[in-house]
């Protein structure tokens, strides 16, 4: 991997956009050189509702990682999420018809391409096609078969697929802010780049990314993954519950969330008293930490049955032995750990990110792992395809353009 290779990753969520800048070094270990944190006004559940504001706050905190960073970025990995988001697991097989019966490269490709022909309505497109293994004649688990003795070559590979139009108000929010998509890329594929380990994967985890609008579900298998899913509740929902429940503004049931809140009502001493801003009233009152509890844990419950639901409707519930990363700002909650492992009856942890060298204090947090996992996804995807990495601007760029003043006089005809 090219040492200059510069990578940016941006994640539009639903209460904040972070972009950031990182560089990858030979081993593929990230470097952070920049980071724009800026307020979400314009998506909802990971749809844009309103295209000037995320461009704006697109623009920003581009221009603040930018800035940090002294680089000119020109095309960035762009997370997505939504309800509109859908997988699904496609099989493909040919036949291998050479004389000497060795599968080579071509044949590779073909069943791959295969594999990709699926029927979609005419307003969905492909996001991702991500190849889980390939089988030859019968055999499975196969990673690489270029070179094996074979009469026929199959490939499973997970795709996802999304709304058409979903995505293209994705682009034109990013090209208003002078950038261009390098690619999109599926939020819990990134954030499992930023928070899962290789062991986790092979041995089969599920990644539980809790956002502010939604919930994005992952499970990985044998080094792969195997099912992809988003649900429509994140972090915001919780913190409505309590401003309905409490008759408080939403910064201060924000503010309560995260200070008090706790995701069972049962990690909560019961003599435990907070003071609450409510609204129609010049003094706060004093509320046991209790009745937060007690509004957030059906909403906090709710998500990880949902979660239950979906890895049983997909047959996965066997197939984690690792048990389940939480990630994401919501994994932050007080006893959201413990609201899971009630609910799964699977080991948990909480996800941070990984994988970077000499992480700042600041992003060693859940709340980033997916802007991080966008980096390390782009830089993979660079070296594959080296060649196509942003250029370092700052004195580097001066140099040029005074280069360029001083040589053009020779170089005119």
């Amino acid at each position: 991997m090219p040492k200059n290779n510069i990578i940016a990753g941006l994640d539009i969520g639903t209460t904040k956009v972070c972009a950031i800048i990182g560089q990858a070094d030979d081993s593929g270990e990230i470097e952070i050189l920049g980071v724009g944190i800026q307020k979400s006004t314009g998506v909802r559940k990971g749809i844009i509702v309103d295209i000037a504001a995320t461009s704006q706050a697109i623009g920003i905190a581009m221009g603040t990682a930018m800035q940090q960073a002294n680089c000119d970025i020109e095309q960035v990995y762009v997370g997505v999420t939504g309800e509109h988001i859908l997988s699904v697991n496609s099989t493909a097989r040919v036949a291998i018809s050479h004389t000497d019966r060795l599968i080579n490269h071509s044949d590779v490709e073909r069943v791959k391409e295969a594999s990709r022909v699926i029927v979609l309505p005419p307003d969905r497109q492909i996001v991702h096609a991500v190849t889980r293994g390939f089988s030859v004649d019968g055999q499975p688990n196969i990673q690489n078969p270029a070179g094996m003795h074979a009469s026929r070559l199959e490939v499973d590979t997970h795709i996802v697929h999304g709304s058409t139009p979903f995505l293209q108000n994705v682009d034109r929010c990013v090209t208003s802010a002078g950038l261009g998509v390098a690619a999109h890329v599926l939020e819990p594929i990134a954030t499992a780049s930023a928070v899962l380990l290789p062991a986790e994967k092979q041995l089969g985890v599920c990644l539980v990314d809790i956002g502010g609008g939604t919930s994005d579900i992952a499970v990985y298998r044998d080094g792969c993954i195997y099912f992809s899913s988003v649900l429509p509740i994140g972090g915001t929902h919780v913190t409505n519950d309590l401003a309905y429940g409490l008759a408080v503004d939403a910064e201060e049931a924000e503010r309560l969330k995260t200070e008090s809140g706790s995701a069972l009502e049962s990690l909560v001493p019961e003599q435990d008293v907070v003071q609450v801003a409510q609204l129609g009233r010049d003094d706060p009152r004093g509320l046991r930490r209790r009745a937060l509890a007690h509004i957030i844990e059906p909403r906090m419950l709710e998500l990880f049955e949902l979660v239950q639901q979906e890895l049983e409707a997909a047959d996965c519930t066997g197939l984690i032995p690792a048990g389940v990363v939480v990630s994401g700002g919501g994994s932050l909650l007080n006893g959201c750990l413990e609201a899971a492992a009630q609910v799964l009856h699977v080991p948990v942890r909480r996800g941070v990110p990984t994988g970077v060298a000499s992480l700042p204090e600041t992003l060693q947090s859940p709340c980033y792992a997916t802007a991080i996992g966008l980096v390390q996804y782009g830089a993979r995807e660079q070296s594959a395809q080296p060649g196509t990495q942003n250029a370092p601007s700052g004195w580097l760029s001066l140099v040029k353009e005074w280069l360029h003043k001083l040589l053009a006089p020779f170089t005119q005809n």
